[in-house]
């Protein structure tokens, strides 16, 4: 099981890009302590000895690896599954565990059908439009703290990297 150290910056499942507050021992054992990035009202409690719950944290790529990332996503084919609980389940098993390619291409092919379906004049399910939202903000959020930028910039540098590849 990966380890993390007070500092560290991670993604924790749907939660979103967190800050390692602290290591602490409480009654039931030890814990990580996460505070979301943009969001420092909220704690969140990590069981160290849960290896289900720290496997939906995973570290923050570099600059490069993010550029990267958006190029291999770019290569990757769109997936759509026509089952929409099958579909639902593969969306948060993303969101939980997914990498950023994986993310990068959940959007698109969320935002690819949407267009799709509002172009034949249909309107996309509230689910779909739920997913698309939610790995949007993933997305930005977990950007904007790699890339140091504002959270509103992150969709303009997606486009000016996607443009220069």
């Amino acid at each position: 099981m990966v380890q993390f150290s007070v500092d560290d910056i991670v993604m924790y499942g749907p939660n979103g890009c967190c800050k390692v507050a602290a290591i602490e021992q409480r009654d039931a054992g030890m814990y990580y302590i996460l505070h979301p990035v943009h969001n420092d009202h909220t704690k969140l409690l990590v069981p160290m000895d849960n290896e289900d719950l720290v496997g939906r944290m995973r570290h923050v790529p570099s600059k490069r690896v993010l550029r990267d990332c958006i190029k291999r996503a770019l290569e990757e084919p769109l997936v759509w599954i026509d089952d929409s609980a099958e579909r639902k389940e593969a969306a948060k098993h993303v969101l939980s565990f997914g990498s950023e390619v994986e993310l990068l291409v959940l959007v698109r092919s969320f935002y690819k059908h949407k267009e799709a379906i509002l172009a034949s004049g249909k309107k996309a399910t509230s689910s779909d439009n739920a997913i698309l939202k939610t790995a949007q903000e993933h997305v930005r959020d977990e950007f904007s703290v790699v890339l140091g930028i504002d959270v509103d910039e992150v969709d303009d540098y997606i486009h000016r990297t996607v443009i220069s590849i």
